[in-house]
């Protein structure tokens, strides 16, 4: 088992999850191929990427779907939401991966932290991020699923982190020391600390912890530190 040194928990990264060998396509592939890449390969979406490597666009399932609907989209006569199904059109008459991607794409760079990305996936309402370089170049893939991969670290794992890294980090150096327990990536924190704000604290930064579900904080403390003290009034001078 490897050690752990004391220190704040390393965030986790995009880079950490994220798919490396990434089927790409060019704004000119004919649709056809398109699809076959998707299928072939067993993906939900292709990236696009002009001649330099600089993702342009994305082409999902759902865009290559807009063929299946051209009736339907071409007779529709609604009112509403126009412009969208002015888009869906020219996405349902398309011929090549120009046509039909979503432009531009939705992109972040493999620094990017995993709470980040998934602000980022929920506030856009898109399954998967493209992840580039410091120079707009293609690095990887990063979808809702592989999001979800820190929540399989192991219970030791986050046990070692919180145990051996955090909780010296914070110069907790207690007799007896804090019982750490993890089930099912549930912290179950005990001991005896010698303020209030020190279990507060000790118990907050776990939650954070990537891939923690949850925290049973049932620390204890010495004395209060966050009631105000008491005012003690001195006698005047003669």
């Amino acid at each position: 088992m490897t050690a752990v040194k004391p220190g704040l928990p390393r965030r986790w990264t995009v880079a950490d999850v994220m798919t490396t060998r990434v089927h790409v396509a060019s704004p000119t592939t004919p649709f056809k191929l398109v699809v076959r890449l998707i299928q072939e390969n067993k993906i939900s979406a292709v990236p696009i990427v002009d001649q330099a490597g600089t993702p342009v666009g994305v082409v999902s399932e759902s865009d290559l779907l807009l063929k299946e609907r051209r009736r339907e989209i071409e007779s529709s006569a609604s009112l509403l939401h126009m412009r969208r199904r002015r888009r869906e059109r020219v996405k349902a008459d398309g011929l090549v991966a120009s046509d039909v991607m979503t432009a531009p794409p939705i992109t972040v760079t493999s620094d990017t932290t995993m709470t980040q990305a998934a602000r980022i996936m929920q506030e856009r309402n898109v399954r998967r991020l493209v992840v580039v370089d410091g120079r707009g170049k293609i690095r990887g893939v990063v979808s809702r699923s592989d999001l979800l991969q820190v929540f399989l670290r192991t219970d030791e794992d986050i046990r070692d982190e919180v145990k051996e890294g955090l909780i010296p980090a914070l110069m907790l150096d207690l007799e007896p020391p804090l019982e750490v327990e993890v089930r099912f990536n549930v912290v179950t924190l005990a001991g005896e600390v010698n303020r209030r704000s020190d279990a507060e604290i000790v118990g907050r930064l776990v939650r954070e912890m990537d891939g923690v579900v949850d925290v049973v904080n049932q620390l204890s403390y010495r004395w209060d530190d966050t009631l105000p003290v008491p005012f003690a009034p001195t006698a005047a001078a003669p």
